[in-house]
């Protein structure tokens, strides 16, 4: 996407951004409670995955287990199975809706970024050329904002001249 494309052009008014906060805050709360504690990437990994194609196995097979308890090994408890697999179906819709609102929130940031980025470094260029050019009025402002460039650029090489 090329730059000046403008596609944040609004401010979100602050209680507009209270209310949703405190909504999804009420909604964490809630559901809090049900909620594990957050795994490490490792201890994520440990588990199997639940797909879509694993999804109908186990449906079935729960299904099957409470027909046929003669043939359920004693280490399976499909009471628990059953309500495991309720939980994971029943977050579904929050797990879809809060995945799309943290990528459209973080979409935005980033173009919103992106975009206050890009006419502040045109504003540092025209800057850092005024004060090249004498202008008194840039050269503070060119010596402030130049910090966030300091050991980004190309380096002058040392002096290996010695006297």
């Amino acid at each position: 996407m090329s730059k000046n494309t403008n596609r944040i052009s609004s401010v979100i008014p602050q209680t507009d951004l209270d209310a949703a906060l405190k909504l999804i805050e009420q909604g964490y709360n809630k559901l809090k409670p049900y909620l594990i504690e957050a795994l490490s990437k490792h201890e994520i990994e440990a588990y199997a995955k639940l797909g879509e194609k694993s999804e109908p196995f186990v449906g079935k097979g729960i299904e099957f287990a409470k027909n046929n308890t003669q043939l359920v090994p004693r280490r399976c408890n499909i009471a628990e199975s059953e309500k495991d697999f309720k939980v994971f179906e029943v977050l579904r819709p929050l797990d879809v809706l809060v995945a799309q609102l943290a990528l459209r929130i973080s979409q935005t940031r980033t173009i919103a970024g992106a975009e206050a980025l890009d006419c502040i470094n045109d504003f540092y260029k025209s800057v850092k050329q005024d004060a090249q050019d004498g202008i008194a009025d840039a050269v503070p402002v060119y010596e402030e904002l130049k910090k966030r460039y300091i050991g980004n650029g190309h380096r002058k090489p040392i002096s290996t001249n010695s006297k």
